[in-house]
């Protein structure tokens, strides 16, 4: 790999870091260093600083966000080794007239509610049993405004705010949200297609030894660029995609307020769990169209029966927290999945799926099931802890800890991957798509695009 020899400097790594270790990482390499630098852009919901690390003196800016999901928190380390390793590789800087930016993490209450499972062990049961994941309406990467009627969100939080702030600034050339999958391999989400760069990513992710994830799951209908490298769609495609005929549930992505400088992002969603299917191309021999159905009747199935059990819970419920909003957001996610899953079903014709393609089927289904009897189980414990509980309550908790053992333990996953072999692929990924956009032909292109 062209750049093994940065990914050599990686450690092992045996947990995910905490926001405060984070925080410590951050200021110790601006201490040591003379091309580093941090200063706060912002304040979160909970009144934590925002700050941003920035990393030498190039004309063009490089922005990555780290933890824009609470429960995805591998960029946490991604921040930290990157940032060190650009900040000690002049090449990597000055090299190709690049400053780095680095928002540590956008979102640290979120992530903070998360922090219980970060040391291991990294299995379903333990990730699920200390998870949280906000609705959408509340996550710093889905809150940008969208002003159009046909689907209209203008409820941002302090942390987009902040985010959109440093986009406005800096007008970044390079922008990279860090997030995770689930189950089964890495796919990419750009922008826009930049040629080369699929098959770059395709060779990073080779050279890595974690498998493409050649079956949709949040991506599913997506333009492609090539093997698990998908297009974003636009904004209000997404948001009417997901608002079930009813108000918009969030507004649009970083990803699309920084369209207008001409940005090229890139999303790597690296898997925590492996499983060789995600990646098979092979003929399952079942009906693709069958597989859809199938996958949207066990989604509004398992909706209808999470939403019965949040129903009878919810006039109980005394402990303020965040976790019942999500759940209801996580229902309604279900409901658009199921809705999307039987819109292509109608456009597949009689064609088999691949091996890939039903893994991916199966794990919707297990994400979001094991999402949302997580919070719901996180929630009850908690209630049960403060006071004391009513029978409908203890009731429920007996019922959602059953499920959630029966769903644990039949999810599709495998083993967990090296923190260390993910971080890398991130870190490699970025290293990539930097290295293309600053050949010439690719400079002059953003330039003709954000002068347009």
């Amino acid at each position: 790999m062209e750049f093994a020899d940065h990914l050599a400097r990686v450690p092992e790594i045996d947990r995910v870091c905490t926001v405060d270790e984070l925080n410590a990482a951050v200021d110790a390499l601006v201490a040591e260093s003379l091309v580093c630098r941090v200063r706060r852009i912002g304040t979160s919901r909970q009144g934590e600083p925002l700050r941003l690390l920035s990393v030498g003196h190039g004309a063009r800016n490089a922005l990555v966000i780290g933890c824009p999901h609470p429960n995805e928190p591998i960029g946490l380390l991604t921040v930290q080794y990157l940032a060190r390793l650009v900040a000690e590789t002049p090449e990597l800087r000055e090299g190709i007239d690049f400053t780095w930016h680095f928002i540590p993490c956008i979102d640290p209450d979120g992530t903070r509610l998360n922090e219980g499972w970060f040391a291991g062990p990294h299995t379903i049961r333990h990730y699920h049993s200390e998870f949280y994941r906000p609705a959408m309406c509340d996550q710093p990467e889905w809150t940008f405004p969208v002003l159009d009627e046909r689907a209209y969100f203008d409820a941002t939080l302090p942390e987009s705010e902040a985010l959109a702030r440093v986009i406005d600034e800096l007008r970044p050339h390079f922008q990279y949200s860090l997030h995770n999958a689930d189950f089964g391999g890495v796919f990419f989400i750009l922008s826009k297609d930049v040629p080369g760069v699929a098959d770059d990513l395709a060779q990073v992710a080779a050279g890595l030894g974690v498998p493409l994830s050649l079956g949709s799951v949040d991506t599913l209908g997506w333009p492609q660029a090539g093997p698990a490298v998908y297009l974003m769609p636009p904004a209000e495609a997404i948001i009417a995609a997901n608002a079930n005929g009813s108000e918009a549930r969030h507004g649009g992505s970083s990803t699309h307020y920084a369209e207008k400088y001409g940005t090229t992002t890139l999303i790597t969603e690296v898997p925590f769990w492996h499983d060789p299917r995600a990646s098979d191309a092979g003929d399952s021999g079942q009906s693709y169209a069958e597989v859809l159905r199938a996958t949207a009747q066990q989604l509004r199935e398992d909706a209808a029966l999470l939403t019965g059990l949040r129903q009878r819970i919810q006039p109980h419920l005394r402990v303020p927290s965040p976790m019942p909003p999500a759940a209801a957001d996580f229902l309604d996610h279900a409901v658009s999945l199921a809705t999307a899953h039987e819109a292509i079903a109608a456009m597949v014709g009689t064609r088999t799926a691949s091996t890939a393609e039903v893994f991916a089927a199966e794990s919707v289904v297990d994400m979001l099931r094991l999402r949302t009897a997580g919070v719901l189980r996180r929630q009850l414990v908690v209630e049960s802890e403060k006071r004391a509980v009513p029978l409908p309550l203890r009731e429920a908790l007996d019922e959602v800890d059953d499920l959630f053992d029966e769903w644990c333990e039949n999810a599709v996953a495998g083993e967990a991957f090296p923190l260390r072999q993910l971080v890398s692929l991130q870190m490699a990924a970025a290293l990539a798509v930097v290295s293309r956009l600053a050949q010439p032909t690719s400079a002059a292109s953003a330039t003709a695009a954000s002068a347009q």
